[in-house]
């Protein structure tokens, strides 16, 4: 499997509402959609370290909780949540759809539905739908 797609639907996420972003301690990437192998897995989580010099962690949001990465006492999280939701080949093959989140806090989430096409040797992003925001 070709990990770009979800380097580069990961990297833009990141990129957008850079607020939820401010002051983060951590990245947790959850991927509830694709099979990915540990190699695969452990090149885009490498990259996000380097990237953005914060450890990267593979917990859910209520494991995120339990491990005290949350504000004390509340929900609010230290870090970003990141998840790969749901992913779609479409008849052509040079294009997927990947629904993705970032969360930081009950007001502060964003869902959306990008659609990724590979083009001149590279992936990106052609469209994206906000699905939720809070």
């Amino acid at each position: 499997m070709h990990i770009e797609p979800y380097r580069v639907a990961l990297e833009e996420l990141i990129s957008i509402d850079t607020a939820l972003n401010a002051n983060m301690e951590y990245i947790s990437l959850v991927n509830e959609a694709i099979a990915l192998e540990d190699s695969e897995r452990e090149v885009i989580e490498s990259y996000l370290k380097q990237q953005y010099n914060v450890p990267i962690y593979n917990y859910t949001h209520e494991q995120l909780l339990e491990q005290k990465y949350a504000e004390q006492g509340g929900t609010k999280l230290k870090g970003i949540l990141l998840t790969i939701e749901k992913y779609k080949q479409s008849n052509d093959p040079n294009e997927i759809t990947l629904e993705v989140s970032k969360y930081r806090a009950n007001e502060g989430a964003i869902a959306l539905e990008m659609i990724l096409t590979y083009q001149e040797g590279q992936w990106g992003i052609s469209d994206y739908v906000s699905e939720r925001e809070s």
